[in-house]
């Protein structure tokens, strides 16, 4: 039997794009030097007003099913923290639009910045017990659009979605193991009816160690024992990346280095992607991999806990990055926009819910 993995990725990154500067001008709500220079973001994507989680979500999957050969889509799950709908599939809807057909498993799968990578897994058990062929699994999420104008996280809530076509055939990463673990933190909650995504706790490392890091660090450490894995034994790790610093951050208590943790960052021209973020350092990964590297993959998502995988490259890798577009290549195509702009392609500013007069 051949080995179920990745036969192709794809990613969708909104063009716009909002200088930190120009956020932290407005609010003075925190300290310039330290989004930059400490978190590591310069600037973070802005939705346009006809992008949200579905349309973020076909581009990504659109490029990743252009690079696959043709084929039968038989499954599809998409992870969002953000869906537009509080009732209605997303998922079920990328699939109409990608005009893959109506027989297929489907559905949204919706656990925070971890639910893509839980899609992931859906989409890997599907194949490897031969219940589908193939399966697409998606992260997108829209964190700038459900950030509240004024909050701390603004000048780094951004937005993009990953997709990755598993299969047997063509793999150019094979999945080698995986483990999960769940807890109960309330560090973030977005409570039925509400748009804006809420902190349950005040800002700071106490938030972090009962939430990220140890969630992480069950997770990864539970792979790692699985398998009997140490840190050295991976040529890179991608952790859930909200900010610069965080994957640096939770390496260094895991005992991966720099060199391992460097070539999935992104977010610095991007920001948090949620459910998007980790899936996204994994496809910076796999295009500069080379055959036989062994890849860790951890995120974290508030109140639903950490997915750990464990990859390894194939030799197939180097055929396709030969006619691969990188992300790093896609993340230059870009605009800047003020925040005034910004606030309006994401229908921050309070209208009535009637014109007054012919003109408004």
């Amino acid at each position: 039997m051949n080995k179920v993995g990745i036969v192709s990725y794809g990613s969708g990154i909104p063009v716009c794009r909002l200088k930190v500067d120009d956020v932290i001008q407005v609010w003075k709500n925190t300290d310039l030097s330290l989004v930059k220079d400490q978190l590591g973001v310069i600037e973070r994507a802005v939705l346009q007003p006809d992008e949200d989680v579905i349309t973020l979500g076909v581009l990504a999957a659109q490029r990743a099913l252009d690079k696959a050969p043709p084929c039968s889509l038989e499954a599809l799950y998409l992870g969002t923290c953000t869906n537009p709908y509080d009732s209605r599939a997303s998922a079920a809807i990328i699939l109409e639009m990608l005009g893959c057909g109506y027989d297929a498993f489907c559905a949204d799968v919706q656990f925070a910045g971890k639910s893509g990578t839980s899609a992931l897994q859906i989409a890997y058990a599907l194949v490897a017990s031969g219940m589908a062929g193939n399966a697409l699994a998606v992260g997108a999420d829209t964190i700038n659009r459900n950030t509240a104008p004024g909050d701390l996280t603004e000048s780094y809530a951004g937005a993009g979605a990953a997709a990755l076509l598993l299969g047997t055939e063509n793999v150019i990463a094979h999945f080698d193991a995986s483990f999960s673990c769940a807890a109960d933190v309330a560090d973030n909650i977005r409570p039925q009816g509400d748009r804006y995504i809420r902190s349950g706790m005040g800002l700071g490392s106490d938030k972090n160690s009962i939430g990220l890091e140890d969630q992480t660090r069950r997770a990864a450490s539970g792979l790692m024992a699985k398998i009997h894995a140490q840190a050295d034994d991976f040529d890179y790790v991608v952790f859930q990346q909200n900010l610069v610093s965080t994957p640096y951050s939770l390496g260094k208590h895991l005992g991966f280095t720099k060199a391992q943790i460097e070539p999935g960052i992104y977010a610095q021209s991007v920001g948090d992607a949620g459910a998007a973020s980790p899936l996204l350092g994994l496809v910076n990964v796999l295009d500069q991999a080379r055959p036989g590297e062994r890849i860790l993959l951890v995120s974290y998502g508030f109140g639903a806990g950490s997915d750990a995988i464990a990859l390894t490259v194939t030799d197939a890798i180097e055929a396709y990055q030969k006619t691969n577009v990188p992300l790093r290549t896609l993340l230059e195509d870009k605009y800047y926009v003020d925040y005034g702009t910004s606030i309006k392609y994401e229908f921050k500013y309070l209208r009535p819910d009637y014109a007054l007069t012919a003109y408004l």
